[in-house]
């Protein structure tokens, strides 16, 4: 029997009813004993720590000792030991037999799986709280049909529900927007779209035009094939109506602007109308009456130009056409021909465009309007105002186009200025500037894919202002 204890790989130890130590296999004397001979000792002695009177695995072993139970239990037993054993304690007549297995490296496995568990669970409900209350709306996709396989309470809110009233719901059912199939087709084939502008009506609320930032990824899965694609999306609808509104509020402003050269132009016609009808009426003679009535009619004819110029300034066509940007240029210019005589400003003209721009000319009016108008306020003694127009080709898109030079040598703009002109609401002419024209004329010229830049300097020697403007041939593109 004694060799049997010996070659089993459990540790087996036997106490007697004084919990003294009477044998201890190999096994035992390897994981309890660490090699001392423990024969005679007893067991409080030997495992101050772990044993003690009240201890559980006191208790244990004396319902095995005292009520002839079978019992069984984990237990640590700490310094000098630090290991973990399940212990099994069988009743004899000279005292208990106890068994011992060494489980410390699978409790200690065991405890660092539940830890990582616990912390893939912690991290896992982390994620899912910033995925329910993220400030953006959150979607997956399948690939297949476009469906919803899962959002997030945001982007269920644009539609007016919940998200399980969504789900398995198709992409072009809720969202019948132009375009947005085709870009899905797009990240389908692994192109990724960015912080791209939508606007359009959901089948949940048809009467509202509603606009959105959005960003659609591919999901891959572990072969590499596209197995989802997931969507953030922003709504700016509040946002994108204000901008429309200060937009609009600029394009009012213009017009005030522009009113006091209007009547000027108009107002000089009309008054030598009235001393041309007044002579007419006490000439001496029919000939020198009709002479006076045929300038009258010059004069006429000429407030009529301006009223219709002024008319078809702000007149947006509802499609772009085919326009002569020199014919905008003079225009403008036309319209400004008051304020240019007033302010001593001298006009330096040049024109080499002959191909049309294909674009919204009432929006091209405004801009060009803007930067004339900004170049005679830095003006108010009089200078040389320089428009000029060319064929161009803009080489960092490798567009042709026209390229539009407006320039001035009043005071200049400091580098500070220069950096904050196109921010809305950003002025240097105080209360009599609204802070928005050069940010509209800016957004005008976004989306009639141009560009507009600006150089000035404040130099004793060199100062003014240059705005070049390019736009290519086909600048409407909506």
């Amino acid at each position: 029997m004694e060799q049997f204890f010996e070659a089993t790989t459990d540790a087996i130890i036997f106490l007697d009813r004084g919990y003294h130590f009477t044998f201890l296999n190999r096994r035992a004397r390897e994981i309890i004993s660490q090699g001392r001979d423990l024969t005679g000792i007893n067991l409080y002695e030997a495992f101050p720590a772990a044993v003690y009177e009240g201890s559980p695995y006191v208790e244990n072993y004396r319902r095995s000792m005292d009520e002839g139970l079978r019992t069984e239990f984990e237990a640590f037993y700490p310094d000098p030991l630090n290991v973990w054993l399940r212990v099994k304690s069988y009743p004899t007549d000279d005292g208990i037999i106890i068994f011992f297995r060494d489980f410390t490296s699978e409790k200690l496995s065991l405890e660092a799986l539940q830890r990582k568990t616990a912390e893939a669970e912690r991290q896992h409900a982390e994620l899912e709280s910033i995925y329910q209350t993220a400030p953006i709306g959150l979607a997956l996709f399948d690939v297949d049909e476009y469906r919803y396989l899962r959002l997030n309470d945001l982007q269920a809110s644009f539609f007016g529900l919940k998200p399980e009233q969504i789900v398995g719901r198709t992409l072009t059912e809720m969202a019948p927007i132009q375009g947005l199939k085709e870009l899905f087709d797009q990240v389908r084939s692994g192109q990724p779209v960015i912080n791209y502008p939508l606007e359009g009506s959901l089948v949940t609320d048809p009467d509202e035009h509603r606009y959105w930032t959005v960003s659609y990824f591919p999901v891959h899965a572990p072969d590499g094939s596209i197995e989802a694609i997931s969507a953030a999306s922003l709504e700016i609808t509040q946002q994108r109506k204000a901008e429309l509104a200060l937009i609009q509020s600029e394009k009012l402003a213009v017009v005030g602007r522009l009113a006091s050269s209007i009547a000027h132009e108009i107002n000089n016609p009309l008054e030598a109308v009235t001393n041309l009808l007044y002579l007419a009426q006490i000439s001496d003679t029919f000939e020198e009456s009709r002479r006076y009535l045929d300038t009258a009619e010059v004069e006429l004819r000429r407030a009529a130009a301006i009223t219709s110029q002024t008319l078809r300034f702000h007149r947006q066509a509802s499609s772009p056409q085919q326009i002569d940007v020199s014919d905008l240029l003079d225009t403008v210019l036309s319209i400004y021909q008051g304020r240019i005589g007033n302010s001593r400003v001298h006009v330096n003209r040049r024109s080499r465009a002959h191909r049309k721009v294909h674009c919204f000319d009432g929006e091209i009016r405004q801009v060009l309007s803007n930067l004339v108008s900004n170049a005679l306020d830095s003006m108010p003694s009089g200078g040389t105002l320089f428009v000029r127009e060319r064929e161009s080709t803009h080489w960092p898109s490798h567009e042709t186009g026209v390229t539009i030079t407006i320039a001035d040598i009043g005071t200049g703009m400091s580098p500070q200025t220069q950096a904050k002109i196109f921010n809305p609401f950003f002025t240097t002419k105080g209360v009599t500037g609204t802070g928005l024209g050069l940010w509209v004329s800016k957004e005008i010229v976004h989306r009639h894919r141009g560009v507009l830049c600006v150089r000035s300097s404040q130099s004793p020697a060199h100062h003014g202002t240059v705005f070049t403007l390019f736009l290519p041939f086909e600048a409407a593109v909506r």
